[in-house]
């Protein structure tokens, strides 16, 4: 397969350069005839509106000049502008996916010239997808990287409203949300768990044009959205620093001058209740305009605690609010503020290898004994905001400032070892601000070369502590006795004090304390200030070159500390060099800082075949920045940069507005490959969860896309990837590498999607529709070690989303089915219980069923 990948390639390239070299002088001739004349003739402009016939803007319609260099896509508006033509006929083209191209001959006079375009759209078409993916609002046919649109139309057909959904219609993105301040976006296999407060993920997050990659602040209810880009591979001079392998991108609907809304009601399996709406208001006529939006989403968990309440639920309030305001007609203001409210009991960290207070050992019985009972939880507060102006010189040369401030506070407290005995109680507080500051200049020089060119500021605060408090009586069969920690009948027995045995010493017959508390409270100050530039050259009617460069300075201040706090000291932290502790031996505070200068770089080139189907070569570098990070006993430790890659190539084309495709296959190289694991100190032999150097790594794979308007009333689509990603056998120095062979957690290397998004009219009044989905993936592991065991076989899941809709008044009653086939699946495995021999392992959910009603106003 890696053959194969090399080939399609080099011979994607060499059909671009020798299509391009039939063109050459015929296209030449033109450019010289164009640029002649308009050397000798005044300055002739066009400015017009792309429309559809409900004379609805066409954000990001493709406008060219057939035969020449020129072109643009319309902003956000449907309006564009364009100089550099001469006096006299010229023929100008409009092209739209899911519209019919439209090519409009008009004779251009000196001065300003207005043209409009209608594009006409057919019965059985494609749904049209804007994105703003480099900057500026173009179709996602003209972004010449590899990417996945999920539009408000899917959105609401499929039901998506939580993260790990997004996953099945997007190939190569795997999420996983174990607890909401801590989800996994996997991307090509790259992920990243941010243990130490200065380690920046791999993947960017980001919300309405602001960063949010910090995982707790990931706002994870989609209600009232208005699309998700995804883009693969490294995206360092679009989206930043943190953007090693990819980027999330969430945009909710902005205000307009529409007055509507909608309100939805549901309930369902497991206690569900959910409310949310939208109402969009214009107050001044032309000039402002406000939306808000809201949800209320309850769950019980579908794990029963025997020791009291459940796990695994869900208890969310969110709330948006978003103001636009047009002070003057070249200057746009946007405001929006979000808040998310997480109050969710904990996570079922069950062991399949002791028994519940049942005796049953079958974690797909979804009954776990945990002894703090309603004690654990997961509880977040996000609250941000964003202020973005725009003051536009045209429509193509405008002036944008992005401000952003966003806090988040998050605790939660879970069981370690997953059994009834009190041996591992562990607790996490984080508490995060966040302040941004971007200025963009986008620019269109001679309606040939598009981009932007800005500098940006990023300041985070972390705060973040773990708190660690055993029952040393039942902790003490973790270091002596591992098999004995849980009796056959469920039930956990205490030792009282340590054997009386020789190989203890001193310590032999020493009674054990039931109470004892300690802590590692940590905490970063990271900082970043970069400038960047991308642009997109048309170098020729049909191929254009893309260039981005980054150059970012980071600072970085770490602290860190570890206390005993409460109860007795630690008997078996003396067994290990810890004591007064037992998890982290006590140091003082310390702090180490560290500054860093980096370039991160892209190059693409797009070749058009026609105006809806191109093919895109690129190359990328991408960058984790350095980690600074502590262990269990104090000490401090700089990880190098991580550093990749990556090529890309593609096909993307639209047939006949009815079939969208897209096609694309990439190869990444990895040095200096940070990976979690538990690490054995030295000295004392303790494992600590700490980041380290892998090495070299290597991934390859490919990835496919298919959207297909079959008839007016039902679409086919579906989606493919493939990854291949291993650790390299030698590193940089020839030495043979840790988990040489192994492959990337959390990857499957195969993965597929396929659904059917039927609407078919049963009256002139009343539609049925049915959206059913099959999302499969192959083998998965849960840790880079390939730990055997900790892993997930492949599985496959059946979703459904049908019901009816009513036209007057507008009414929606549908029916959701996630995990139709009751499909019995992991969510992770191995967690805090791997590092004493006992890991644990969190059930996926299983078949649940809801009723919702919607009415739109």
């Amino acid at each position: 397969m890696k053959k194969t990948i090399l080939i399609f390639l080099l011979s994607t390239m060499v059909l671009a350069v020798s299509a391009q070299a039939k063109r050459k002088d015929q296209v030449k001739r033109k450019y010289q005839k164009a640029e002649q004349v308009n050397e000798n003739l005044p300055l002739v402009q066009v400015h017009g509106r792309v429309l559809n016939v409900n004379r609805e803007p066409l954000a990001g319609a493709s406008i060219t000049v057939p035969g020449t260099r020129l072109g643009v896509n319309a902003n956000a508006d449907g309006e564009y502008f364009l100089t550099g033509l001469p006096t006299g006929k010229v023929s100008i083209q409009a092209s739209f996916v899911g519209y019919q191209t439209k090519v409009i001959d008009y004779y251009l006079q000196e001065g300003l010239n207005d043209v409009y375009f209608t594009l006409d759209q057919d019965d059985i078409t494609l749904e049209p997808v804007m994105v703003t993916s480099q900057k500026r609002e173009q179709q996602a046919l003209d972004v010449p990287v590899t990417m996945s649109v999920i539009g408000s139309s899917l959105l609401e057909d499929a039901d998506i409203r939580e993260l790990a959904q997004l996953s099945d219609f997007v190939p190569g993105l795997n999420i996983r949300v174990q607890t909401p301040h801590r989800p996994s976006f996997v991307v090509r296999g790259m992920t990243s768990d941010e243990v130490s407060p200065n380690a920046q993920p791999r993947v960017s997050v980001y919300y309405n044009n602001v960063p949010t990659s910090r995982g707790s602040m990931a706002l994870a209810e989609l209600y009232d959205m208005e699309r998700v880009e995804v883009l693969k591979g490294p995206q360092g001079t679009l989206f930043g620093r943190g953007s090693q392998i990819g980027v999330i991108h969430f945009l909710s609907k902005r205000p307009d001058q529409n007055s509507g809304g909608y309100l939805t009601a549901g309930m369902g399996d497991y206690g569900m209740k959910e409310i949310q709406g939208a109402v969009n208001i214009p107050i001044a006529e032309n000039k402002l305009f406000a939306r808000a939006a809201g949800i209320y989403s309850y769950r019980d968990g579908y794990v029963e605690n025997t020791f009291g309440g459940t796990l695994n639920g869900k208890n969310t309030i969110g709330g948006r609010f978003s103001l636009r305001y047009l002070p003057f007609y070249n200057t746009k203001v946007d405001l929006v503020v979000n808040y998310q409210k997480d109050d969710e009991p904990g996570v079922a960290f069950m062991s399949k290898k002791f028994p519940n207070a049942q005796g049953v050992t079958d974690i797909f019985k979804y009954q776990a004994s945990l002894e703090q009972g309603k004690n654990l939880k997961n509880n977040r507060d996000v609250l941000g905001s964003s202020l973005e102006i725009k003051h536009f010189r045209n429509e193509h040369n405008y002036l944008s400032s992005i401000t952003s401030y966003y806090t988040n506070s998050a605790n939660s407290r879970w069981d370690g070892d997953g059994t009834a005995a009190p041996a591992i109680d562990m607790a996490e507080t984080a508490d995060v601000k966040q302040f941004t500051q971007e200025l963009r200049y986008n620019f269109s020089k001679g309606s040939r070369t598009n981009g932007s060119v800005g500098a940006s500021y990023w300041r985070e605060k972390v705060d973040q502590t773990y708190w660690f408090s055993p029952n040393e009586q039942h902790m003490a069969y973790l270091f002596l006795q591992p098999d004995y920690l849980i009796a056959p009948d469920g039930k956990a027995y205490p030792m009282p004090a340590l054997p009386a045995i020789p190989d203890l010493g001193p310590l032999g017959g020493m009674p054990l304390p039931t109470s004892h508390e300690e802590e590692n409270l940590s905490g970063a100050v990271n900082q970043s200030y970069e400038a960047f530039l991308d642009a997109t050259q048309r170098m020729t009617p049909r191929l254009s070159f893309t260039v981005g460069l980054r150059g970012t300075y980071e600072r970085f201040n770490v602290s860190n500390e570890s206390v005993f706090t409460g109860g007795s000291p630690s008997v078996l932290g003396m067994l290990i060099g810890n004591s007064p502790n037992l998890f982290f031996k006590p140091v003082d505070r310390t702090e180490i800082k560290d500054n860093f200068l980096s370039f991160t770089w892209r190059g693409n080139l797009k070749y058009d075949f026609t105006e809806k189907a191109n093919l895109f070569l690129g190359y990328a570098k991408g960058r984790r920045p350095n980690v600074l990070q502590f262990n269990s006993l104090g000490k401090s430790e700089v990880m190098n940069a991580e550093i990749v890659h990556s090529f890309d190539a593609g096909l993307k084309m639209a047939l006949a507005r009815r079939i969208w495709a897209d096609l694309g296959a990439f190869y990444q190289l990895y040095r200096n490959f940070q990976t979690t694991a538990w690490i054995a100190d030295p000295q004392t032999g303790e494992f600590n969860y700490l980041i380290q150097d892998a090495g070299k790594a290597t991934s390859y794979g490919a990835e496919a896309n298919l959207r297909a308007a079959l008839l007016k009333n039902l679409e086919l689509f579906g989606n493919y990837a493939y990854i291949h990603a291993r650790f390299d056998s030698i590193d940089s120095r020839g030495n043979q590498q840790q988990y040489a062979g192994n492959s990337f957690r959390l990857t499957p290397e195969h993965s597929f999607t396929v659904g059917l998004n039927a609407r078919i009219p049963l009256t002139q009044s009343l539609l049925f529709f049915a959206v059913p989905s099959y999302a499969w993936k192959s083998h998965i592991w849960f840790e880079d070690a390939n730990t055997a065991g900790l892993e997930q076989d492949a599985y496959g899941m059946l979703n459904l989303h049908t019901g009816f809709e009513l036209k007057k008044p507008s009414l929606t009653i549908a029916l959701s089915a996630t995990n139709l086939l009751d499909e019995k699946y992991l969510i992770s495995a191995g967690n805090t219980g791997s590092m004493f021999g006992v890991p644990t392992f969190v059930p996926g959910a299983p078949r649940m069923l809801c009723a919702k009603l919607t009415w739109k106003f």
